[in-house]
């Protein structure tokens, strides 16, 4: 080979390794179309005319929703006239009476002390009284960046926790009265209309190897001791609720972030961090949403998502998808792609641009591909026959962004954990299913921002199969809260190349 060849020869290396190298830096599955398979892109600055199920459900009823609380020269729990409080409705819908106080942290002090009433409960209502983070919405029944009682009614009376919610959604808490999940846990109210309750809430930055702690302890004005009076509660700040940190600069109150009823409660005899409010004259606190009346906009329930033309969420120019999934026990359903069909044998790729608004406790979400078989009444779609990601988790965590896979005859792996996506915030994410990794017994990797998680098929997974015809959002189970949720810029895997 002669000099010149030669050259020619190491200039074509060179430009095929920086070629390898500017793809590998990328850091996305989806760059290529991987043979065998036909990668899709959808930017929705147009209707795309995907397949809806289910997925905008008109409630048999809208609540009319009617707020009115706030300063009051009522005497239901004080020790002389005035108070603060009325009726407060739980609604998605925020609305709140509260005194603006200077920034704090979880790395300040913080103690509080006053009394309550409940005048009036409500059977599916609820609401906050604490410290709060005004610049951020509540996230579906919690405010994100609060620290305070977590109050919920039944006809019978109330029960009430004591919670720690991070800006990130993180949480951490306890139940004051006994509490029991499903259906009998509306028995057990021991908070009683008209009762009268005196409490204290501290929190010391420096306990818990200096992650903090907060305590509580409470006791009624009347009748038979409850077991859980006069006793202290302590809870540790775990060390990533702590880490992730929070934000407070109102105190007061605000109604529960889902939709729900009515109840009346007053408070009185107040001292947060120094401040004393009797409330024997009204103290001009700041408010916002307590004193309309409306109608529910988001009732329990009510999927409502789709394409949306006007909003940019997730992405920069107006058109994207989404919106409101509930948690349900019935009326699932998607909105979706016709697609395939596809089987656990492809090799299956998707990614773009997310942003989850709000991420209600107990509520979930799944996006991916699926079968039309699945939804209706009774029939989850992610159950059986899925490749996707499962948008939730526990309530300390927030909600994990996660691979989850169903076969058709329903084996069903989800990843332990994964990246966590924090409501308001903008990702990049991808997804890759993978029929030859793991040994040939199939693998996902589901990256998140800057983080991934893996999660590896067993041993005749693969072989029970899926038939997977519908690219896009599920709703699932059990019933639960909400959450909204955005996606645009996708790019997916939606059939299978032709052979010559």
């Amino acid at each position: 080979m002669n000099q010149s060849a030669r050259h020619g020869s190491s200039r074509r290396a060179l430009v095929c390794l920086a070629v390898a190298v500017m793809a590998a830096s990328e850091g996305r599955l989806m760059s290529q179309e991987q043979p065998g398979t036909i990668l899709k892109t959808e930017r929705f600055d147009r209707d795309p005319g995907w397949e809806g199920r289910n997925n905008h459900i008109v409630p048999e009823k809208i609540p009319t929703v009617t707020q009115d609380f706030g300063y009051s020269r009522t005497h239901f729990t004080g020790k002389e006239a005035g108070e603060m409080g009325g009726q407060v409705w739980r609604s998605t819908t925020p609305a709140f009476y509260a005194a603006k106080i200077p920034p704090r942290t979880l790395h300040d002090k913080l103690s509080a002390s006053g009394t309550f009433a409940i005048t009036a409960p409500g059977g599916s209502a609820g609401c906050f009284f604490g410290w709060f983070d005004g610049t951020k919405p509540p996230s579906g029944g919690r405010p994100l960046g609060s620290l305070g009682l977590n109050i919920n009614c039944e006809k019978a009376g109330g029960q009430l926790a004591v919670r720690l919610i991070a800006g990130s959604n993180k949480a951490c808490g306890t139940f004051i009265t006994p509490f029991t999940p499903g259906p009998t846990h509306g028995l057990h109210t021991p908070l009683k209309k008209d009762m009268r309750w005196t409490w204290t809430l501290r929190y010391d930055p420096a306990a818990n190897n200096g992650n903090g702690r907060f305590q509580f302890t409470i006791r009624g004005h009347r009748g038979a001791r409850e077991e859980f009076e006069d006793k202290t509660f302590s809870v540790d700040v775990p060390a990533e609720v702590r880490k992730d940190g929070a934000t407070f600069d109102h105190f007061g109150l605000m109604n529960g972030g889902k939709g729900g009823n009515a109840m009346k409660i007053y408070f009185d005899d107040l001292e947060y961090d120094g401040t004393k409010d009797d409330f024997s004259r009204d103290p001009g606190w700041d408010s916002s949403g307590n004193r309309v009346t409306f109608q529910e906009r988001e009732p329990a329930g009510a999927h409502h998502y789709g394409f949306s033309a006007t909003t940019s969420h997730a992405g920069g120019k107006p058109g994207e998808i989404g919106g409101a999934l509930w948690r349900t026990e019935k009326n699932f359903g998607w909105y979706a792609d016709r697609i395939g069909p596809l089987s656990l044998d492809d090799r299956l790729e998707a990614g773009g641009k997310v942003m989850l608004a709000i991420g209600a406790p107990d509520s979930d979400a799944c996006f991916g591909w699926f079968s039309s078989e699945g939804g209706g009444e009774d029939k989850p779609a992610d159950r059986a026959n899925f490749v996707g990601i499962a948008i939730g988790g526990p309530t300390r965590v927030g909600h994990y962004f996660r691979p989850q896979c169903a076969t058709a005859k329903g084996t069903r792996r989800l990843a332990q954990s994964g990246p966590v996506i924090v409501p308001g915030r903008l990702y990049e994410w991808s997804l890759l299913y993978d029929p030859a990794g793991n040994n040939g017994q199939g693998t996902m990797r589901v990256t998140l921002g800057g983080e991934s998680v893996t999660l590896n098929l067993k041993p005749g997974d693969k072989a029970q199969g899926a038939r997977l015809d519908r690219f896009g959002m599920v709703s699932t189970r059990p019933g639960g809260g909400l959450v909204k949720i955005w996606f645009d810029d996708l790019k997916y895997t939606a059939g299978r190349a032709a052979t010559k």
